[in-house]
């Protein structure tokens, strides 16, 4: 399945005609190779780490079996009664708290700890993994600001009168333009703040929008940005596989399941490499 993925990147790498893009891409044929053989080595035959990864995404995966989707909807009535509210808070409660555990570990995979990590002293595992995750939170918060106000305006078009209505829509515009920048800079600043918080262990750290500006100012804007399409490439071509596979029988949820770990391991390593290019001049 890797080779499926990996092929179209490394023809990807050779087109680019930019001396210097070159010479970057190089190197992200590198990080890929690396990231993917560091992935390998951390589950590939470590079947009780592997084990964990899918133990802790085995909630959200059964989800999908605890209602029948075709008796929830009625004509074109869906029948709110009918759905099971306990066990989908109680399966949505547990992958929330186990969910931790898999952010430990990948804080741990992006402190760039060689041979990969194991599963081990659970309770700093566990509070490393709340750290990243509130740090993400924390990146996410003006987008989900931005994303109120829009609603707050759209639902307030349907008082005044014309003249105040076409200026709300130039408004709605408007905040959709600032939600674009936004949702663009989180998405960009949030990665590299997580691993710097995986790194320094403070939160604070995470979210230091100056520090990370320079780490992304070391790498290169457009060498980022390049890491970061490539990366999106990967993961597009490997879940539209795992997408297909879901359609066999009885099996497909169950061969996303097992390989799923295998890209949170590459990912977190190939983003653990990228930052690693800005770590020399920037504030650690």
């Amino acid at each position: 399945m890797w080779d499926c993925v990996a092929a179209p990147l490394h023809f990807y790498s050779s087109i680019l005609l930019h001396r210097d893009a070159q010479l970057f891409c190089m190197d992200n044929t590198l990080i890929i190779t690396d990231a993917a053989g560091y992935a390998k080595e951390a589950l590939v035959g470590k079947w009780t780490r592997w084990l964990i990864f899918v133990i802790c995404g085995l909630p959200m995966a059964l989800l999908p079996f605890v209602f029948d989707s075709k008796k929830l909807v009625d004509g074109a009535t869906f029948r709110w009664d009918l759905v099971p509210w306990t066990e989908i808070a109680i399966i949505c409660i547990v992958a929330f708290l186990l969910s931790f555990l898999l952010s430990g570990y990948l804080a741990r995979v992006y402190r760039g700890v060689t041979p990969p990590p194991e599963f081990d002293n659970w309770g700093a595992l566990y509070i490393d993994g709340i750290k990243i995750a509130v740090t993400g939170f924390i990146w996410f918060i003006p987008m989900f600001v931005v994303i109120a106000a829009l609603f707050a305006v759209i639902f307030g078009m349907g008082a005044g009168d014309t003249g105040s209505q076409i200026g709300m829509i130039g408004l709605i515009f408007l905040i959709l333009l600032i939600e674009i920048v936004v949702v663009i800079v989180t998405v960009l600043f949030s990665m590299l703040g997580i691993i710097r918080c995986a790194r320094t262990g403070s939160i604070r750290e995470g979210i230091r929008f100056s520090a990370i500006l320079e780490t992304i100012r070391t790498i290169g804007w457009l060498n980022y940005l390049i890491a970061l399409v490539i990366l999106m490439v990967i993961g597009f071509v490997f879940f539209i596989i795992l997408s297909i596979v879901a359609f066999i029988p009885y099996v497909g949820w169950v061969i996303q399941l097992v390989f799923i770990p295998f890209y949170s391991v590459f990912s977190a390593r190939y983003l653990c490499q990228v930052y690693d290019h800005g770590v020399p001049q920037a504030t650690a």
